[in-house]
């Protein structure tokens, strides 16, 4: 799909032609009263409605929003009894209107279909046909063309008639716009959707056996994230995002919309959260709103054999030297309390984990052993250029450094020295359990984005004091250190 346009009615019809001299083919044919196969299958495709609660259109010229066909584009068009065919574009680039050759496919008189879009090789079942919504990147301010990879559309439940089959095809997501200005020249990296009781889906299926095919989630998260690739505006240039969102229902709640740049967490909005249902576009124009840490986060080169580089200061430190913030493993936000009752990916205790565990001895088995950039502290406090380093990278730090203990700026910690000279310091600002602070200015625990395999209630951790230096695994629900790498 090439790019969304003003609204309109879209019809495009495609040409199944039978396979000369091939009986099997002719088999699979529709064959009508006057003894002719079938020769066109058209489809109407529905125009996304604007929101009628919304004071703004969700426009690239004012009217409404529909879409243009691009080279290439394919169709599946599935039987309700036997394999998908893909159908083709053979005319209609850069129209609303095409016409697509299913090649030595046709239809049978008897069978009911079912068509969807952007077609998929190795879908294999009409009743699970997989969407994603993850991922989503947008190119440039303002820029559309992302959006037809995630437009899932489908069709279902028709029947040859009078020569032709014809479809509905109806839009299976919402499509969002956020619009803002800035009071300064800003790079943005990604906006990230956060409701406090809702959750986004991020991969799911559809089922094009029924009358009206509908969104299942097979995968959801808190936070959904959109990459802003070349987004760079000018001082009080209108911001345009635009993504797509499964369906869902968020009436009630509070939607936290946070606008990340080169450097973190940069600008934060608050906006009411709405209904999202399929085929509906929505617009959000965000104001009033609170620009974030100002921390200058910068990227050291230690001449690492891996070529890793870390950053010159905590997650939330003003200073390199600075303690920064506190995060359980997996927590993306501090709080007051840090313990198993508190802790997000549990049920109140170690043996109750829902997410990261790899022995059903400690909870729900996922097989995940590595943070998730949605979980990670780093890169959603950050921005999209940081994450937390695995224990691979910090025991390369650990091998191919002088770690000195000593004191900067009247602050305990360790000067870690790379093989080129450069060098970082990490401060011994200690760990909070409970509501408490232990250890500051004694000890440093830094967490990594490892979780421990063998007892996954633990995840890994840097660790040292004035006398030693090492690696360990602690209870994830303790709050520790964050020191990113660049991603």
């Amino acid at each position: 799909m090439n790019k969304f346009f003003k609204t309109t009615t879209a019809l495009l019809t495609l040409s199944a032609l039978v396979a000369c001299g091939e009986d099997a083919a002719m088999e699979e044919s529709l064959i009508l009263s006057n003894g002719k196969t079938l020769e066109r299958i058209s489809i109407t495709g529905k125009d996304f409605q604007i929101d009628g609660a919304t004071r703004s259109s969700v426009v690239v010229d004012n009217a409404g929003v529909s879409f243009l066909w691009a080279a290439n584009d394919t169709v599946g068009i599935f039987p309700h009894s036997g394999s998908q065919a893909e159908f083709a574009m053979e005319e209609g680039v850069g129209m609303q209107t095409a016409t697509f050759n299913g090649g030595g496919w046709a239809l049978k008189h008897s069978a009911t279909y079912s068509a969807y879009y952007p077609y998929n090789f190795y879908n294999r079942d009409l009743t699970k046909i997989p969407v994603k919504y993850e991922g989503q990147t947008q190119d440039g301010n303002a820029a559309t063309t992302h959006l037809g990879a995630y437009d899932y559309m489908a069709a279902s439940v028709a029947t040859p008639s009078n020569g032709a089959v014809a479809f509905d095809m109806q839009h299976m997501g919402a499509l969002v716009m956020l619009q803002t200005n800035l009071d300064e020249a800003k790079t943005l990296t990604s906006v990230a959707l956060k409701a406090n009781d809702a959750v986004f889906t991020k991969t799911g299926t559809m089922d094009l056996s029924v009358v009206n095919p509908a969104i299942t989630a097979t995968s959801t998260t808190n936070t959904f994230t959109i990459t802003l690739s070349n987004f760079t505006v000018a001082e009080n240039e209108t911001s345009t995002i635009y993504f797509m969102l499964a369906p869902t229902n968020l009436v009630g709640e509070t939607l936290e919309i946070t606008l990340s740049d080169e450097k973190g967490a940069y600008m934060k909005f608050e906006a009411a959260g709405k209904n999202f249902v399929a085929g509906t576009a929505y617009a959000y124009t965000l104001t009033n709103g609170e620009k974030l840490n100002t921390v200058t986060y910068n990227a050291v080169d230690l001449g690492l054999p891996s070529g890793t580089l870390w950053a010159d200061r905590n997650v939330g430190a003003d200073a390199p030297e600075a303690y920064g913030d506190y995060f359980a493993w997996g927590e993306t936000e501090t709080k007051d309390n840090y313990a198993w009752s508190t802790y997000k990916w549990c049920n109140g205790s170690d043996r109750t984990q829902t997410k990261y565990c790899t022995n059903s001895s400690y909870g729900t088995v996922d097989n995940k052993t590595v943070l998730e950039l949605e979980d990670d502290a780093a890169y959603v406090n950050m921005g999209a250029e940081w994450r937390m380093p695995t224990l691979t990278e910090q025991i390369e730090l650990l091998d191919n450094c002088t770690w000195e203990w000593t004191t900067q700026n009247g602050v305990n910690g360790r000067k870690v020295t790379g093989p080129n000279g450069n060098s970082i310091f990490l401060p011994a600002a200690g760990y909070r359990y409970g509501s408490s602070l232990s250890n500051a200015g004694s000890y440093g625990y830094f967490w990594s984005s490892s979780l421990n395999e063998s007892h996954p209630y633990g995840a890994y951790i840097l660790c040292f004091y004035s006398g030693s230096y090492d690696w360990g695994y602690y209870g994830r629900y303790y709050g520790r250190s964050v020191r990113a790498v660049v991603r």
